[in-house]
């Protein structure tokens, strides 16, 4: 079965599930509409599994034929390849990457000093700004290990200074309602100043042999952009959601403030270890309508937290969890859309595991400036070059009253 086969039988099956969810309606669910819904529910789960492992193979295919697309094999389908001023780039960079500067011709180390002036520390030895096709490549891979990058408001700078915020909470304001040729009354805005800040993430030192540098078959800058964005992008998703926002001391870099320090326990589950899809529909409510109005209100929580989701059922039997379709009929939990982050916790006496909100309120910050250092005289005797990448990023949430948040039931340990 081709993988369009297997994704239209998985839509034919979501379907499926939504037409008996949608025919039942309000009434009870008896155990063989119940045995129905869960056989469907096998068999999407299995084709899933499928297409993700075709989509996989795919991916891989697609490498390989790029790989050997740069490397001069006539013989396969040839990509779009950089031309111009970009292609000269990527050829210094790529050379640079394995020989360093003392390797590279008249042209490329011009080409490589150009990206060195580009960073906002172009004094610092070592330390060069990366070309825009790898730097795309690392930011797309970022937001996959957090579902919540993915749907906040992103703010690209072109460089890390501190931007004062305007942060408020606008749910509780009002105007009024006066008479003919009457004054109106005053009532300021309250704001409080945030500080969009930037925070810099090392990849920690990546050690790459000699001899895979001198091999000419290997994308050194893919493999690069692998090895930086699984390290980065966790540590920025984590800090996005459970960043303290504490000062910097002698011992700790300064945090920004994530979710759980800048969001309000908008509802408490009824227990500290389990919740019901009533304590769902609870912290739902707890956010103002105009904001769950909003095309980026969505729920988020970790895996686990879905699974509980995805196996409950309400008054009459019915799941909450419906499957998405296409990208215009996504899966839903009572009606609302979701997230999956694993930066989020699981439910606990007094934590935060579960958030509802609108997530366009919720400003990322990314600094373009992705650098790169190559170290070569540290691991020497190992026969190993070290690369380390720096990535700046920041988080702030304008209005507070946009995103509730629910908790265990308990006080915090």
């Amino acid at each position: 079965m081709t993988l369009q086969q297997l994704k239209e039988l998985y839509s034919q099956k979501a379907a499926e599930m939504r037409s008996l969810h949608e025919s039942t309606g309000d009434e009870a669910w008896t155990s063989e509409t119940r045995s129905k819904w869960e056989a469907i529910k096998v068999d999407l789960k299995a084709l899933k599994e499928k297409i993700d492992r075709e989509e996989e193979l795919r991916e891989n295919d697609q490498a390989f034929i790029e790989e050997r697309s740069r490397n001069g094999n006539h013989g396969t389908q040839p990509q779009q390849e950089l031309t111009g001023a970009e292609a000269e780039q990527r050829s210094a960079f790529d050379a640079f990457l394995r020989r360093g500067t003392e390797g590279l011709s008249a042209e490329q180390r011009s080409a490589v000093i150009a990206m060195r002036a580009q960073g906002t520390n172009p004094a610092e030895f070592g330390g060069y700004t990366v070309p825009t096709t790898l730097q795309a490549r690392v930011i797309e891979s970022l937001n996959t290990y957090g579902g919540i990058a993915a749907v906040c408001q992103l703010l690209n700078t072109d460089n890390g200074a501190p931007i004062a915020w305007a942060v408020s909470n606008g749910g509780e304001e009002e105007g009024e309602l006066i008479g003919e040729n009457k004054a109106a009354t005053e009532k300021d805005v309250e704001f409080g100043m945030g500080t969009l800040g930037s925070y810099t993430i090392s990849s920690k030192i990546i050690r790459v042999s000699e001899q895979l540098l001198q091999d000419s078959g290997i994308d050194m800058e893919a493999f690069l952009a692998g090895r930086i964005s699984k390290r980065c992008g966790r540590t920025r998703n984590r800090l996005i959601v459970q960043g303290t926002g504490a000062a910097e001391t002698d011992t700790t870099p300064a945090q920004p403030k994530g979710l759980e320090a800048a969001v309000n326990v908008g509802y408490t589950a009824t227990s500290g270890s389990t919740f019901t899809w009533q304590d769902v529909n609870g912290l739902i409510h707890s956010v103002d309508p105009a904001y769950r109005a909003a095309p980026n209100f969505r729920l988020a929580f970790n895996d686990k937290t879905c699974q509980s989701l995805e196996e409950m059922v309400d008054g009459n039997k019915r799941p909450l969890w419906l499957p998405g379709i296409d990208s215009d009929r996504p899966a839903t939990i009572l009606k609302q859309q979701y997230v999956i982050d694993q930066a989020i916790g699981d439910i606990a006496a007094g934590k935060k595991f579960m958030y509802a909100g609108d997530f366009n309120e919720l400003i990322l910050r990314a600094v373009r400036s992705l650098t790169l250092k190559r170290l070569v005289e540290r691991y020497a005797e190992y026969g190993q070059v070290g690369f380390l990448a720096f990535l700046r990023f920041g988080i702030v949430l304008q209005d507070t009253a946009a995103i509730k948040a629910m908790a265990g039931k308990g006080a915090a340990a």
